[in-house]
């Protein structure tokens, strides 16, 4: 039995961590043993953090600075959990996995690495010892653009793309929409506008509060529904207090039905790699308006199923949601097209990849056909 060790710096709701999590459980699933090492903050509650439910989870704490003496412990643990390989999440994770395996001596555990987000310390010490351990390491990154941006910058001297895939059996137009739009007090007519993402300042939420604004009196039908949690979320429902057309939902297990229940889906963020929200809306056949900003543009086949916007730009927000809530017929149209988009970036395709990794086997490109 394969024994996989998925070490990232906690559970906090974001894709990392839930991307994370659902190789883990598949992995679980398939026969093999999946478990989560977290290095900066255990699993504090459902309210901030994913659950980790039936895939094991244990905290080691990591020190400030270079903690040479977590490194060793974190060798200790890999041996009693019989790792055969250990997925880092990101740069820190890299760096401290490499660091491990290497102490791990004499069976060492392969060590796989998935850049998620664009690194965390943004240094030339942090990016030296990083490039350093990739050379001992399989490294991959979500999307082409995190992926050739890593390299360019010498982070990476070698990269492949495994793109986030989404669950096609549970993500579609096919299914239940609930009672969303009577929860939030929404008659038929409207044009529902719907944002999932943490509260986090890339995520731009005061931009679409601002494309709000300027949509209240211009398009009244328009309403906006915010879905997430994070440290920003009281300052941008202070910033909506004063608009009736915009409405907050914490995190929910039905986000199936809520995206069916959307007629537009925005993500409106500074930088993006390879978003499972934007996946999860196109695969429920909703028409997404995005910010041309890492690999969105990419997944809505640069325009062909969705529209692409400037970052930073809430005028150019405001203008594309007002013409699409305008024309039925043309989001019905888009809608269909990112549907079939996001079919070619299945979770299927997703798992397959991450699979033969762990193996021991060359990493394929995904999404190439997209």
């Amino acid at each position: 039995m394969l024994h996989v060790v998925h070490l990232l710096s906690g559970l906090e709701i974001g894709g990392k961590e839930r991307a994370a999590l659902r190789l883990a459980r598949q992995g679980n699933r398939v026969g093999q043993r999946h478990a989560l090492v977290l290095f900066d903050t255990p699993f504090r509650s459902s309210e901030v953090d994913f659950e980790p439910g039936d895939v094991p989870a244990r905290f080691l704490k990591r020190g400030n600075g270079l903690d040479f003496r977590f490194a060793g412990r974190l060798a200790h643990l890999l041996r009693d959990m019989s790792a055969d390989v250990v997925h880092a999440h990101n740069d820190t994770a890299l760096f401290y996995a490499v660091l491990a395996s290497t102490l791990r001596i004499p069976r060492r555990p392969r060590v796989v690495a998935t850049f998620h987000t664009w690194p965390t310390h943004n240094s030339r010490g942090a990016r030296a010892l990083t490039r350093l351990a990739a050379h001992a390491a399989t490294t991959v990154a979500v999307s082409e653009e995190l992926s050739q941006r890593l390299i360019g910058t010498g982070w990476l001297s070698t990269c492949r793309t495994i793109w986030n895939g989404v669950e096609l059996d549970r993500y579609s137009p096919h299914g239940p929409a609930g009672n969303w739009r009577r929860s939030l007090g929404l008659g038929d007519a409207s044009v529902l506008v719907g944002h999932v993402a943490r509260f986090d300042p890339i995520k731009r939420h005061a931009d679409l509060i601002r494309a709000a604004s300027l949509l209240r009196d211009r398009v009244p039908e328009v309403a906006f529904v915010l879905v997430g949690q994070g440290a920003l979320k009281e300052e941008i429902r202070r910033q909506a207090r004063d608009l009736p057309n915009v409405r907050f939902v914490r995190e929910t297990p039905d986000i199936p039905a809520l995206l069916r229940s959307l007629d537009l889906f925005v993500l409106c963020s500074s930088h993006e790699a390879a978003p499972l929200a934007l996946l999860e809306a196109m695969a429920c056949g909703i028409p997404p308006i995005i910010t041309d900003v890492g690999g969105m543009p990419h997944i809505v086949g640069y325009g062909a199923a969705g529209l692409v916007v400037p970052p930073l730009r809430p005028d150019a927000i405001a203008g594309a949601i007002e013409r699409l809530a305008r024309d039925p017929q043309m989001r019905a149209g888009i809608g269909a097209a990112a549907c079939a988009q996001a079919a070619r970036f299945s979770f299927e395709a997703e798992w397959s990849a991450y699979s033969a990794l762990y193996a021991g086997a060359r990493p394929a490109t995904t999404g190439d056909a997209a």
